[in-house]
């Protein structure tokens, strides 16, 4: 919950301002306006924290603390984490110590995001680990039978639609030959879970996940989405039971993390995303 500091609070009202919420008025008192937030109405973007010059708005009584510009990366160091940050499929056997799990999933709350009330579950018991993996591949099974072990439904199927071809059938048959999805398994899964029913909540929850990426890359831990879990494990009663969802909450991203068994030694060079520019050129 934001908090005002009464004592603080000069009444500028830049936090009223810049509230996209209207949930923050000026109201008097003996010497002056301060700040009064309507907590009903408020979203806790913690903007208003942000922008405040006199520090007088915090998080549960939690004093912010001023940006220190010379802290931040320089272009070609963000160029460098980005360029480094590859998928890891396998992991070494070796646990995480929660404090660093806990500082990873921390960094996720900074995302950008339509969902306030998102939460986080690590599961880091490996035999739990193992459970999961089977309910995904029960379902992966069952993908298989369906749409991929017979070539004319293959084929049918593969026509209609581009979700499935020739790959994820390549993809699929080799994690049915070893038996589990994942090359090794993680050393913890962190499943970012809230209720789908708030806008754009699956879109919050990968922007949250992409945050926790980018820090444990920093601290030397590799990461990988795990696109099965929101599909598989979500609908499973026996694995929401171990998660312990409530009725409302869903999974709506998985991210698995690890020590990294491999080491990348080189970044790619020259790819791009296709840019299409609509407008009036400025040479025009």
């Amino acid at each position: 919950m934001i908090t005002v500091n009464v004592e603080k609070c000069r009444g500028c009202g830049l936090c009223a301002a810049i509230c996209h919420e209207q949930c923050i008025v000026l109201a008097g008192r003996d010497n002056g306006a301060v700040a009064r937030i309507d907590h009903a109405l408020c979203s806790t973007c913690t903007q208003c924290i942000a922008i405040c010059p006199r520090r007088a708005l915090s998080w549960d009584h939690a004093e912010s603390i001023a940006y220190d510009d010379s802290r931040l990366p320089t272009p070609g160091e963000l160029a460098e984490l980005f360029k480094q940050r590859r998928t890891i499929r396998r992991f070494q056997p070796r646990a995480i110590d929660r404090t660093l799990v806990e500082e990873i999933i921390g960094f996720g709350i900074y995302a950008p995001t339509n969902n306030y009330a998102l939460r986080a579950i690590v599961v880091d018991d490996p035999t739990i680990i193992k459970t999961f993996e089977a309910v995904i591949m029960r379902f992966v099974r069952w993908m298989y039978t369906l749409f991929y072990h017979s070539d004319i439904v293959f084929r049918v199927v593969s026509a209609l639609t581009p979700a499935v071809d020739a790959k994820g059938k390549v993809k699929m048959e080799r994690g049915l030959a070893r038996g589990r999805v994942s090359e090794t398994l993680p050393a913890a899964v962190v499943f970012v879970v809230g209720d789908r029913r708030i806008l754009m909540s699956e879109a919050s929850a990968q922007y949250a996940l992409y945050n926790m990426i980018l820090y444990a890359q920093a601290r030397g831990i590799g990461s990988r989405i795990n696109a099965g879990g929101p599909i598989t494990l979500d609908r499973s009663r026996a694995a929401r039971r171990r998660l312990g969802l409530e009725r409302q909450e869903h999974i709506l991203a998985t991210l698995e993390l690890g020590y990294p068994a491999v080491r990348f030694r080189n970044k790619v060079e020259g790819k791009t995303m296709p840019i299409a520019w609509k407008g009036q050129s400025i040479d025009a």
